[in-house]
């Protein structure tokens, strides 16, 4: 199983409690997919020229991930400024996040020309990248996408054709949109839902997993991308979507008891 998660690599600053931590949606799911014993995963992306791209590629490298196209830009390294209620409830606030060498990255042909040998795929859909990886992936690749909690069914709609699972945070006023959707389509499409758990969306059933009980919660940073990966490597074993939300969900689980979305 080769995998490869980009390309949002960042630190996350919490103002509160005075801390930066490596995060990312894409470093997040990497790192969870290296505790699910993941021997060849890489990431591709960008990080700036400064201390904060450092501490991502050290991370990556204690954790035996592959960096080998990770590249250094010229300007900042990504970040995201995060907020926790007492509910341990992430959220942001006006200009949280700065997008720096995020927002600049471009795979280059050799980079397309790597991907083309990737068995599993996953970006998240604010990556300028997008469209053209939807254009350009190859048939025999499984191709999972994080539309987050902020893109319309409409943009979904557009690309859905060319991905296989569609995850997202959503609550229960998008599910019958979902749900037509996913039908219609004949994709999957996952939608997390925090502490009630997960639903699932694939011919023309619905699944439903209760999250996992957990006595103190410190901060859901990095929930929905620990849940992603788990789901997505028991899918691609099992093709079983009972045991995919599970495993999802013990996963999810377990970020719960620390700060930041990597132990």
């Amino acid at each position: 199983m080769k995998i490869t998660a980009l390309s949002s690599c960042c630190v996350d600053f919490f103002p509160e409690l005075e801390k930066v931590y490596v995060g990312g949606n894409s470093l997040n799911f990497a790192t969870q997919c290296k505790l699910s014993n993941i021997t060849d995963i890489s990431v591709m992306g960008a990080v700036g020229e400064d201390w904060y791209g450092d501490l991502i590629e050290q991370h990556l490298d204690k954790n035996n991930i592959d960096r080998s196209r990770l590249y250094r830009l010229n300007v900042p390294t990504a970040s995201n400024r995060i907020y926790i209620n007492e509910q341990g409830d992430r959220y942001f606030k006006e200009n949280s996040w700065n997008g720096g060498a995020f927002d600049k990255f471009r795979l280059s042909e050799e980079d397309w020309l790597y991907m083309e040998n990737r068995d599993i795929i996953a970006m998240p859909a604010g990556d300028p990248n997008l469209d053209s990886l939807l254009e350009r992936r190859t048939q025999n690749q499984l191709v999972v996408i994080d539309f987050l909690d902020y893109h319309s069914i409409e943009f979904i709609e557009k690309r859905i054709e060319h991905i296989d699972i569609v995850f997202l945070s959503a609550n229960e006023n998008r599910f019958d949109s979902l749900k037509k959707l996913a039908f219609k389509s004949g994709k999957m499409i996952v939608a997390t839902i925090g502490s009630e758990g997960s639903v699932a969306f694939y011919k023309d059933s619905i699944f439903r997993q209760e999250a996992i009980h957990v006595d103190k919660i410190i901060d859901t940073t990095g929930c929905g991308d620990a849940y992603q990966a788990a789901f997505m490597i028991e899918w691609f074993t099992s093709k079983d979507v009972k045991k995919a939300m599970l495993e999802g969900s013990l996963a999810a689980s377990k970020v719960l008891s620390f700060i930041g979305g990597v132990e």
